[in-house]
């Protein structure tokens, strides 16, 4: 019936003569489009807020373009409604826009007759204040020349007191001595005259400075000589004194190096070394006489009288030796002047390649050490020691153990481990068993040792041959099964040493390598004395893990024996009290499981070994009677 009126309907005509539009809904498929439209407004308008419009006409502008290109036949009648009301909607909102433009600027109107005011009330200040200052300013203007004038006064005042009166010199109207009238008034003549005096002049200032002096000084000079002479002559008689000395000294190294070559029988040492000197001293002697027999000769023929002349003749002092004491002296002169300076490298390396070395010692060294300003990346005192460091390669020698020392802890104190590093490796160091626990103790890891500085003090030992030191430094590097075969090559440990080293750096890979069995199937300490080694510092965290890995594993020669079980067997040094002890602190901790294990594995072991105590008891008699 519907359809049927929806027909007729669509066939009548409007009463202008129009054909009428054909209805929006004609059938199901329009009602569904209608409701799927609906849903979708009600969906849409749920997710804004009411008093969003812009999204709410958003929403209903879409479904408006849906309605648009579902109904074809109603299409161009729907856009042109849809473009009035867009054009309606942008006029209403451009109206809004222009309406708050309007109102903003009708407020900037409105508050603009009282900004000019508040601006004229400002600018009226500041003129005022202007006012205020520049009266000020005339004021200290006018005390400022007032001053000045004053400060004039008194500076003229002190001139003129300061200013000796000019004496007026009285014209001496007498003819010049030693010249007439006529030679008096020729002016060539007068030029001469004046020339020659000067020279005279000059002539007498420097005789006065020169030729004559006072008498004491002569007294003064005649003493110094005196006093020169003498210690020349001291200096002399030692320089003598210390020669023959040295001669015996090298007498007696030549004579004891010799006897070293061939080690005669019969003689010792000091035979050798007495019978060289007392040669020596004989020759010297004979010598001595030949020449003064020489000597006297001479004198004879050259006198004609055989008169017994005695002359001492001293070695004339070497120039070059002067010059290299006069080197010396401007080389630490111009060491000192860069130091006060502030030139602390250059210093440093000129202190360094010093001759002879007179720079490098531990005096320059403290003086550096005593400077408290720090250059751009490194102090004045590294730089010292790097300087010296880098100059022993051309010097030829290494530095003295305590200048070594100094600079080992200069650089650690500056933390400069890759310097220390480039030092040992190029044998600059005169290395000590101080340099190697200075490294050692500088470290502050845990085990292992991540700094490096283990790893140096391992290689300052071992060039010292101290191996156990070094096997120390291997197990804080974390390198446990090396450090126990260096410990068996070169220097075997006692369980003592073992017991020192677990306490020292307890850790995992340790307490297994020390329970582990060896080639004779020994172990280099009992499971017992690891584990209450470690648990002296409650090192439970090591203890734990140990135990457990070694429950778990099993041994090769028995599958169901376990590492654990078997390393208790060996232990015959842990007694029962000691285990009891060891299951009640685990059990004290909290650890119940790990507890009954080892309580279950002592207590099998202590019952294996009562049943094989009785099993010997038992054969000792039976061997007996059989003896017997």
């Amino acid at each position: 019936m519907t359809m049927l009126m929806s027909q007729v309907s669509s066939r009548a005509s409007t009463p202008g003569g129009y054909p009428k539009i054909p209805p929006i809904i004609t059938n199901e498929c329009d009602r569904v489009f209608l409701s799927d439209l609906n849903e979708y407004i009600e969906d849409e308008i749920k997710k804004v807020s009411s008093e969003e419009a812009e999204q709410r006409y958003i929403i209903y502008r879409n479904a408006f373009n849906k309605i648009i290109e579902y109904v074809t036949a109603y299409k161009p009648l729907l856009t042109s409604i849809k473009k009035e009301y867009e054009y309606t909607i942008d006029s209403i909102r451009k109206g809004q826009r222009e309406t708050e433009y309007l109102n903003g600027k009708l407020k900037a109107m409105a508050s603009e007759p009282s900004t000019i005011r508040n601006y004229k009330k400002r600018a009226d200040e500041l003129e005022e204040r202007i006012t205020i200052i520049e009266k000020d300013n005339e004021k200290l203007e006018q005390q400022l020349q007032e001053l000045r004038s004053k400060r004039q006064k008194r500076e003229e005042l002190e001139r003129e007191v300061a200013e000796p009166p000019k004496r007026e010199l009285k014209k001496d109207r007498r003819l010049i001595p030693g010249l007439s009238l006529e030679e008096a008034t020729d002016l060539n003549l007068l030029y001469k005259n004046l020339d020659i005096l000067d020279r005279q002049l000059k002539d007498l200032n420097i005789s006065f400075r020169t030729r004559y002096v006072p008498k004491s000084q002569k007294v003064d000079f005649k003493n110094k000589l005196d006093t020169k002479v003498n210690t020349r002559d001291q200096l002399l008689r030692q320089g003598l004194i210390y020669r023959a000395k040295r001669y015996r000294l090298k007498i007696a190294v030549e004579a004891a190096q010799a006897y070293n070559r061939f080690k005669p029988p019969h003689q010792t040492v000091g035979d050798a070394v007495t019978f060289a000197i007392a040669q020596a001293t004989g020759l010297q002697v004979q010598e001595k006489e030949a020449g003064q027999e020489q000597n006297q000769g001479e004198g004879e023929k050259r006198d004609g009288s055989p008169s017994a002349t005695t002359t001492t003749t001293f070695e004339d002092d070497d120039p070059n030796k002067e010059k290299e004491a006069e080197m010396m002296l401007e080389y630490i002169e111009k060491f000192n002047e860069l130091f006060e300076d502030g030139k602390y490298e250059e210093a440093a390396i000129h202190a360094a390649n010093s001759p002879k070395g007179i720079l490098r010692t531990s005096a320059t060294l403290a003086k550096f050490r005593d400077v408290k300003v720090r250059l751009t990346h490194r102090s004045p005192l590294l730089a010292f020691c790097d300087a010296i460091m880098a100059s022993v390669a051309a010097v030829g020698t290494k530095l003295a153990s305590g200048l070594s020392t100094e600079c080992v802890e200069c650089a650690l104190n500056e933390n400069r481990l890759d310097l220390l590093s480039h030092w040992i490796s190029q044998d600059r160091l005169m290395l000590s068993h101080q340099i190697g626990d200075l490294i050692s103790e500088h470290c502050s890891c845990k085990v292992p040792c991540k700094c490096g500085c283990q790893a140096l003090a391992q290689n300052v030992y071992t060039k010292l041959h101290l191996h156990h030191q070094a096997i120390i430094c291997l197990l804080k590097q974390g390198r446990v099964h090396a450090g126990i075969e260096y410990a068996k090559h070169k220097s075997p440990f006692t369980k003592e040493m073992y017991v020192e080293v677990l306490r020292m750096c307890p850790s995992l890979q340790l307490m297994q390598a020390l329970v582990a069995e060896d080639d004779q199937g020994s172990r280099p300490l009992p499971i017992g004395v690891v584990i209450l080694t470690v648990l002296e510092n409650n090192s439970f965290d090591l203890v734990l893990p140990f135990i457990q890995e070694l429950q778990n594993t099993n041994t090769v020669d028995d599958p169901n024996t376990s590492l654990f079980h078997a390393a208790v067997l060996d232990d015959l040094e842990t007694s029962t009290d000691e285990w009891d002890s060891l299951v009640k602190i685990l059990q004290d901790q909290g650890y119940e499981e790990t507890a009954t294990n080892v309580l279950s594995t002592v207590t099998v072991m202590t019952a294996m070994k009562t049943v094989l105590y009785k099993s010997l008891a038992d054969d000792r008699p039976d061997s007996a009677a059989t003896q017997g």
